[in-house]
């Protein structure tokens, strides 16, 4: 059994028992629902779905952050370095686990979300939702390497904070002050309009993986600088 999975299993365990895990289930969950359950046009629907997930994202960026701010604080982070286990390893056993769990939720979103909008009216395409839902799930990676980086840097409540209102501002800013470029949440919104929706997606995977692995990479410089 390599290190990262061992690592990836504690930042599980950890998730569970401190009610984490649960809380970003529910926030994808939440949206789904609230989408799948309440009436309304399909526009309507989608906006609403769109927002919904965007908080969800935002919220698994500030967990990502307290998470492992307080694993660094509580010496958890520490314990496992002077074991012969590689900071590296420490960041992306969490990054493993909090894609892993914001993954479920995403697959619970899309899975209300179609049922949701999925009507003979709608004639939606399923394999252009399923291919947004993919960059949405591209984007959530991208805002949990920045929690985790400002988690790297700041103590646990500064970490949250910056994290949530960092993603929200990040979302917000895309979604508003750049109109010609469909973003993966602005593009579940649009889908009945896009002309070409799975590749405004792909575009939309591209970009937001080329940010996460730049995000991860710098937190990785940062963790190896910072005191554990």
């Amino acid at each position: 059994m390599s290190q990262t999975t061992i690592v990836t299993g504690l930042a599980v365990r950890e998730l569970w028992i401190s009610f984490r895990l649960l809380l970003l289930l529910a926030a994808y969950v939440g949206a789904g629902a609230a989408a799948a359950l309440l009436p309304a046009s399909l526009s309507a629907t989608l906006v609403r779905l769109a927002v919904g997930v965007s908080m969800a994202m935002v919220a698994g960026a500030a967990v990502a952050a307290w998470s492992l701010s307080r694993d660094r604080l509580l010496g958890r982070a520490g314990w496992l370095a002077t074991r012969s286990v590689p900071r590296g390893t420490i960041l992306a056993g969490w990054f493993v686990a909090l894609a892993a769990v914001s993954g479920l939720g995403l697959i619970a979103v899309g899975l209300l979300g179609w049922l949701a909008v999925a009507t003979p009216v709608s004639r939606l395409d399923p394999v252009a939702f399923a291919a947004t839902c993919g960059a949405i799930g591209c984007s959530s990676l991208a805002l949990l390497a920045l929690g985790l980086l400002l988690g790297t840097l700041l103590r646990p409540p500064a970490a949250a904070m910056g994290a949530a209102v960092a993603s929200a501002l990040i979302i917000s800013v895309a979604w508003l002050a750049l109109p010609g470029i469909a973003t993966p949440v602005e593009a579940l919104m649009q889908l009945p309009r896009l002309p070409v929706p799975i590749s405004v997606a792909a575009q939309g995977s591209g970009a937001s993986l080329a940010a996460a692995a730049v995000l991860v990479l710098v937190a990785h410089v940062a963790l190896e600088r910072v005191d554990l």
